[in-house]
């Protein structure tokens, strides 16, 4: 059957369009494919750009990005961008230099000219690439000053060393405190030279300061002289995979910000690339659907190893993503019980995924790699691996494969797990594509790109079905008058709901359990790391607990308490609807439009027969026909969000937008961690600052539009705009 013809999209207008989009979030640890599956879905035009760490498991890029695939992008060399900015990382580097330092001070006696002597170029490659690679700073090696940063420390070293009590009084004393906990001497020296150092006069260390956040504006700068555009940074901005173009040139900034080794993920919140797919995708997808999907790529797992904890912050990070579904990549070339270990982690975030109605699909991939292995194991009549070898072997070799993996599918769904090869040659070159064609075997797909593609075809599919309500198989065509803005708008009319409101906060802001659950109340002194790794995670909608042996702990879930709060007052949508409190607008569309929709959402015409029940037949009847069509709309979306699915699909979402999400909640607390004050401070200050938020009517405000903004999402995830 011949494809359907799609108007034509500016890339730009894709991107603008992409939230209406069905959203995957990709994870995988680091050799899972996950480089390698992206490299299959963007066009061969934008692909090579973007190539860096393809391959090298050692280079990855730290900078989330989301994928925006819309095939009615026009051509295949234009796409769009947009780079969100946040404020430099700077206490990301300050704990790095502050760890450092403490460590050269003490191996130098607690003597400040002999620690400023140590201070060379190859101990401070250590503060430009940390060992956990949480940034990096090699490349602008050469504009950070070694000499100038010695300058603005001398002071605060000299403090240090000559402190009263001594610093060896202070270990000491420390020591003794500690006396119960087994502590390594250099934790408590770390320590007690943070503290001196946290204690030290603002003056003394402006000049430290003011070097630190040099390096921020030196990253600005370098980004700036990229982009080639004051006004690029924030915005959507079109470009060309070609250097004579209608747009500019754009192939020297893909390759500078998916290099990895780049600095930009100390100043770069996130990436989106909106582009046009792989050919052979389009090919595979629904004729009378325009292909349009975006897949996000979330970082951190390809840092480290797979393992079960690991697996279980990678869920939580896509589920945080408010997606539509998951796509988790798993190596079967790691030991069986790794392997097992993450599926029993799987295993324990279903729950969460299925109570937000979000399916989770697993592609065991390298299953090349293990064929293979099992081959060369297989009995034969020489050491040389032979064509004859793979055909005698082939179908035993994945038998037993599958075997293994259907050992791993006790622990979830089996209709939501796959495995394919993610390695592709010729045909003509690849032992394991002759034997199975030899065999007239199925199973050849999944050594071709066309495995993936009906893989990633099929899970584009069940995700659009699944946002879509019973009895709605496609989404559903409209004309907006704005076809950049939502086709249809739910509001909540706060004022309504008023007493919920205060209730919520009230609980936030007086119930003595929740205030002591998120604000610190520990008179020891917190960890650096602890509340960097906090925020970081507050970024994301994660908790963090610590378990110090030397300081102060804590165990803070913003976004799980706030949703808690949430629900509790707010059970489910019927109490918002029966309040009056949620209002249908449907101002983008004109009355034909609006009749369209619901034709489709109320085929039986089993809304039209409720929707005006209890309404005066006297203001009905002088309604207009748009006005009609909107009421029955209304009544079909009330029911949609019935289901408790959608409801905690909504409420976690706001949830996030609570505790970091919302532009305004996040310029607040960004302030108060960019403070050039210690850890200890910060985080107490933090917390104590979202106590201040949640008692202000400005919160109850926030709450509602949350609210609104999110069921307004989710409806038009149903509809494509033409």
């Amino acid at each position: 059957m011949k494809r359907k013809e799609f108007a034509r999209l500016m890339p730009c207008e894709a991107l603008k369009r992409s939230k209406s989009a069905p959203t995957i979030v990709v994870i995988g640890p680091s050799t899972s494919g996950k480089s390698t599956l992206i490299y299959a879905l963007v066009n061969h035009r934008v692909i090579g750009f973007i190539k860096v760490g393809i391959g090298d498991k050692s280079q990855t890029t730290i900078i989330p990005c989301n994928f925006v695939f819309d095939e009615r992008i026009a051509k295949d060399e234009h796409f769009a961008m947009r780079i969100r900015i946040k404020d430099f990382s700077a206490k990301d580097v300050h704990i790095e230099i502050l760890e450092q330092l403490a460590k050269l001070f003490t191996s130098n006696e607690m003597c400040a000219e002999d620690t400023l002597d140590s201070i060379d170029n190859d101990w401070f490659q250590n503060i430009l690439e940390p060992e956990d690679a949480a940034y990096h700073l090699g490349k602008i090696k050469e504009k950070i000053s070694v000499e100038e940063f010695k300058e603005s420390v001398a002071a605060a070293l000299d403090t240090i060393e000559n402190v009263e009590p001594s610093f060896s009084e202070r270990v000491k004393t420390k020591k003794k405190e500690l006396t119960q906990q087994k502590v390594r001497i250099s934790e408590i020296r770390k320590m007690v030279f943070e503290d001196i150092w946290e204690s030290i006069d603002d003056d003394l260390l402006d000049r430290y300061f003011k070097w630190l956040n040099s390096i921020g504006e030196q990253i600005s700068n370098e980004l700036n002289i990229l982009m080639s555009a004051g006004n690029a940074l924030g915005n959507i901005c079109e470009y060309s995979a070609n250097e004579d173009d209608i747009f500019a040139y754009g192939g020297t900034i893909l390759k500078a910000l998916f290099d990895p080794f780049e600095p930009f993920s100390l100043i770069v919140e996130d990436i989106t690339l909106a582009c046009r797919p792989r050919a052979e995708i389009i090919a595979r997808s629904e004729e009378n659907i325009p292909l349009r999907f975006c897949l996000r790529d979330t970082m951190g797992l390809t840092q480290i190893g797979m393992d079960g904890n690991s697996i279980k912050d990678a869920l939580d990070m896509a589920l945080n993503c408010s997606p539509d579904s998951i796509l988790l990549l798993m190596n079967l070339e790691e030991r069986d019980d790794v392997i097992t270990e993450s599926c029993t982690a799987i295993e324990e975030k279903l729950f969460k995924a299925n109570k937000l109605d979000v399916p989770v699909h697993v592609i065991f991939t390298k299953a090349d790699r293990i064929i293979g292995n099992l081959i060369n194991k297989a009995d034969k009549d020489t050491v040389v691996l032979k064509q004859d070898d793979y055909h005698a072997n082939i179908l035993c070799a994945i038998d037993a494969m599958e075997k293994l993996i259907k050992g791993y599918l006790t622990k979830f769904p089996q209709s939501n797990v796959t495995w394919l090869s993610l390695r592709y040659l010729e045909e003509n070159i690849d032992p394991i594509q002759l034997a199975l064609k030899n065999h007239g075997s199925d199973r050849l797909v999944r050594f071709t790109p066309d495995g993936l593609y009906r893989n990633i075809d099929e899970i584009i599919r069940e995700t659009q079905r699944r946002i879509l309500p019973a009895g709605i198989t496609t989404p559903l065509f409209v004309t907006a008058i704005d076809a950049d803005a939502p086709a249809v708008e739910m509001k909540i009319a706060g004022e309504l709901i008023s007493s919920i409101f205060n209730s919520i906060q009230a609980t936030l802001t007086e119930d003595k359990a929740t205030v002591n659950g998120y604000t610190i109340t520990t008179k020891y002194t917190l960890s650096g790391r602890s509340v960097v790794a906090y925020y970081n995670k507050l970024q994301r909608g994660q908790g963090h607990t610590t378990r110090a042996n030397v300081y102060g702990n804590f165990s803070i879930n913003m976004k799980a308490m706030l949703n808690n709060s949430l629900c509790k007052e707010i059970p489910d949508f019927l109490t918002l609807y029966e309040s009056q409190a949620i209002s249908t607008v449907v101002d983008n569309l004109t009355e034909t439009e609006v009749e369209h929709l619901v034709e489709e959402f109320d085929k039986n015409q089993q809304y039209k027969e409720l929707a005006f029940n209890d309404i005066n037949p006297a203001l009905v009847n002088k309604w207009s026909d748009k006005q009609k069509n909107t009421q029955i709309l209304h009544l079909a979306l009330r029911n949609y969000f019935g289901s408790s699915e959608k409801f905690n699909m909504v409420m976690d979402k706001v949830a996030f937008n609570l505790s970091y999400g919302n532009e305004r909640i996040r310029r607040t607390i960004d302030r108060v961690y960019q403070k050039p004050i210690s850890y200890d401070q910060t985080m107490r200050e933090m917390q104590e600052t979202f106590k201040k938020i949640f008692a202000t009517q400005a919160f109850a405000d926030i709450i509602a539009e949350e609210i609104g903004k999110a069921m307004t999402d989710l409806v038009n995830k149903m509809i494509i705009i033409i």
